[in-house]
């Protein structure tokens, strides 16, 4: 008799435990799936984003290069102004954009604009930063290597509101006119000035 009290004691107890587990997997899924949704909303803006700036640019003859691919996310009716986003992209996996400049002239090769997520003290945030070839240095088991400086544009927790949206197209806007503005008088000096001056140095890394 008193086996069967503590077999009953045990299932009562497991009862409750599987019960609590069942809803804390319910309650994880859940916000996964809501997370998941507003990233892949998020990063479709921030990809039509991207690349209406990569035209803008490639039809003052300057070519930039996209990570993800525009093959991988874009279909095209007519290259590159006829398009549309791709229904089987992952865009909820996507945690990183980045437009390059490929210009070879003036060391600009590598000029990028980066968006990207990254954690902080526990909590996903959403950085757009600058960054650029600062020179070359020396290692004495590696050679020469590039030296890139990244300076902080923007960056706000996940997910953003309306006001953070529009911070965000609004210093993307400006470094854009600065970038484009460079490029038309052809003189790098003016994006890197104007990086240097507005916005903080927030890495430095060779490559």
């Amino acid at each position: 008799m008193a086996s069967e009290d503590k077999a009953d004691e045990t299932g009562d107890w497991f009862d409750e435990l599987d019960a609590e587990l069942e809803e804390k997997t319910s309650e994880v899924f859940r916000d996964l799936g809501e997370r998941n949704s507003k990233m892949a909303e998020l990063n479709r803006q921030f990809i039509k984003d991207f690349w209406r700036v990569w035209i803008r640019f490639e039809k003052l003859n300057v070519h930039f290069s996209m990570k993800p691919d525009y093959s991988s996310f874009a279909r095209f009716d007519e290259f590159p102004e006829d398009w549309e986003l791709r229904e089987d992209f992952d865009f909820s996996g996507l945690n990183k954009i980045k437009l390059m400049d490929k210009t070879q002239e003036d060391n600009r090769t590598g000029d990028s604009i980066v968006l990207e997520y990254y954690s902080e003290e526990d909590k996903l945030k959403i950085g757009l930063f600058f960054e650029y070839c600062e020179g070359e240095k020396y290692y004495k088991y590696s050679g020469w290597k590039r030296i890139f400086a990244r300076h902080s544009l923007f960056n706000a927790e996940f997910p953003l509101d309306e006001d953070e949206m529009e911070d965000f197209h609004d210093k993307l806007k400006e470094v854009v006119k600065k970038w484009y503005e460079s490029h038309l008088k052809r003189n790098r000096d003016i994006i890197l000035n104007y990086i240097e001056d507005e916005y903080e140095k927030v890495e430095e890394y060779p490559e």
